[in-house]
């Protein structure tokens, strides 16, 4: 608990934005229905934002997170590109089994084209796997990974909008309900907070044994 304190404490601003995102999210979840916030979030639709948010959702696809990979490992940042890949793969993994397990059904599996007429011909999905949102997941993840790793708290703050963005792109595109995509955030950042948890605790045991055993070497 001591640490989690901590790691608010070094970043008032990005985590109370987030509390409060998320606190907005669960009082509107308990007022209204799925199918009326869904409906409220989606008032404005126009071609230029059809098109912005079909590629500016890209940013929660795992090919950002392994391209981010590759490129820490290239600026020989070694440690946090360990956190982002695990964060990544953890995250997915726990994603995708709630999605398996739950069988929720996607937006435009229960509203028809009558109810709503912007559905994206060859972009939104139907099916069964809304629960959570695989792509708010992975991109709260990355966002919580790399704020967790910068002093500058302008750009954690970034990185949080950039991903409180990507959910709600999720919803534009009829892909998801608020539910799946606040759940995803909350999957992200809480896989994001145990992996530079355990991560950062690996590293520091090894350095630990590593003095040690230099030491006792000398």
């Amino acid at each position: 608990m001591k640490g989690f304190i901590r790691i608010y404490k070094a970043d008032p601003v990005f985590w109370s934005v987030l509390l409060i995102m998320l606190t907005a999210s669960g009082v509107s979840l308990a007022i209204f229905s799925a199918k009326d916030i869904f409906f409220k979030l989606n008032t404005i639709h126009t071609l230029y934002l059809d098109t912005f948010f079909q590629n500016y959702t890209l940013l929660g696809d795992g090919v950002v997170s392994i391209a981010i990979f590759l490129i820490l490992l290239l600026a020989e940042r070694t440690a946090l590109a360990m956190q982002v890949i695990t964060g990544y793969l953890f995250s997915g993994i726990m994603s995708q089994i709630l999605k398996h397990a739950v069988h929720a059904p996607r937006p435009h599996a229960i509203i028809s084209h009558l109810e709503y007429p912007y559905f994206i011909e060859g972009i939104t999905n139907t099916g069964m796997t809304s629960f959570p949102s695989g792509h708010t997941t992975s991109v709260f993840a990355l966002a919580a990974l790399l704020a967790l790793n910068t002093s500058d708290k302008r750009i954690s703050l970034i990185y949080l909008i950039t991903a409180i963005i990507t959910g709600y792109s999720r919803i534009y595109l009829g892909q998801h309900f608020l539910a799946d995509v606040v759940a995803g955030a909350l999957i992200g950042v809480l896989s994001a907070l145990l992996v530079y948890w355990y991560l950062r605790q690996v590293r520091i045991e090894w350095i630990g044994a590593n003095k040690e055993s230099h030491l006792q070497f000398q």
